[in-house]
């Protein structure tokens, strides 16, 4: 495989992930959090239990393999693309990982003791650092994409 055929296969990989996680991202932030505030009590600790085992395979496993493949197309830029943008996007989602580790996770594992609104709502009241990030990722991707549309139209002409 020629490199710049590498190092395309790792932007349109990194790129896909992207728009696959902004999307559950944003289930995540506006339906699933919001909808806990309905869940009983009592029942509470085993659901959100039960939804974490799943929100790990569903997006926090892509979202780290989103997050290595923005490193390699750092490292490995494909020539035609700004090799700032995709520094930027990684830098930009560093502050996701941050606030999730440094916030949004030790409310998570409080939570699965029991319900409490007050952590329900310091949850979604961070989660906009997050949504902030996620969203300027989501557009310097976009332009990475507009980028990567063109060299394909320009070496199909």
């Amino acid at each position: 495989m020629k490199k710049e055929t590498f190092r395309t296969v790792i932007l349109f990989l990194f790129i896909g992930l992207v728009f696959y996680c902004y999307g559950t991202r944003m289930m995540d932030y506006f339906t699933i959090y919001k909808t806990w505030e309905l869940v009983g009590e009592r029942e509470f600790a085993a659901f959100h239990q039960e939804q974490s085992t799943w929100i790990i395979s569903v997006f926090v496993i892509p979202a780290a393999v989103m997050t290595l493949l923005n490193i390699l197309a750092f490292i490995f830029p494909a020539s035609y693309v700004s090799r700032k943008l995709i520094g930027f996007a990684l830098i930009v989602y560093a502050f996701d990982w941050i606030s999730s580790f440094t916030t949004q996770i030790p409310i998570q594992f409080k939570l699965h003791e029991g319900k409490n609104m007050q952590l329900l709502d310091d949850l979604l009241r961070t989660n906009w650092w997050r949504f902030s990030a996620d969203t300027i990722q989501f557009a310097l991707v976009c332009v990475l994409l507009w980028q990567l549309l063109r060299r394909l139209e320009r070496s199909s002409i």
